[in-house]
C-alpha cells in the first residue's frame, strides 16, 4: 500500500526517532513508530494542527514523501479510549509492521503507524520525496476574529 509522511527535510527517514523522542497520539517516548497518513490531505492537516507559528514563520524545507509499505496491515477498528495505551500494545505485541488506526481529524480517513522496529518494516520504502509548501488559506483567521 501506499502511505504519505510529511515532516521537515531533515526528518524525511523511518526510523520513527522523532516519536520515539517525543512520543506521539499513539506511543508513549521511547517507542519509535512512523505516523503516516493513507493521503496527502490528510498528512498534511495532521501537520497543521500541530504547527502554532504564523505563516509567514513557516519553515520552507517540509517535504511530501510517497511510502510503500507492506501490504495488509492490521486495522485497529476497536481503539480504546486511550489512544497511546492501544498503539504501545501494538508494539509491543509486534503483530505487524503497520496499523490503520483512524484519523482523529477526519471521520472515514486513516493514519498508518509503520513499526521501525518490526522485522517486516525493512520492506517500507521511500518511493518519492517532493518539496512541498502549505496553502496560506490553512492560516487565516477564522470568521469574526479580528
Amino acid at each position: 500500500m501506499i502511505a504519505w509522511r510529511l515532516c521537515r527535510r531533515p526528518h524525511a527517514d523511518l526510523t520513527g526517532e522523532g516519536a520515539r523522542l517525543f512520543g506521539g497520539r499513539w506511543n508513549k517516548p521511547g517507542r519509535p513508530v512512523v505516523y503516516l497518513a493513507e493521503h496527502p490531505a490528510l498528512a498534511a492537516l495532521e501537520v497543521r494542527v500541530h504547527l502554532d507559528l504564523p505563516f509567514e514563520l513557516l519553515p520552507a524545507d517540509f517535504v511530501l514523501m510517497r511510502v510503500g509499505v507492506p501490504d495488509d496491515p492490521d486495522t485497529a477498528f476497536a481503539v480504546e479510549q486511550d489512544t497511546v495505551a492501544t498503539g504501545d500494545a501494538w508494539l509491543a505485541e509486534a503483530r505487524s509492521a503497520a496499523l490503520r488506526v483512524p484519523s482523529v481529524l477526519i471521520p472515514h480517513a486513516w493514519n498508518v503507524l509503520l513499526n521501525p522496529r518490526h522485522p517486516e518494516a525493512a520492506q517500507a520504502l521511500i518511493q518519492d520525496t517532493e518539496p512541498f509548501g502549505f496553502d496560506p488559506r490553512l492560516w487565516r483567521p477564522l470568521a469574526g476574529e479580528g
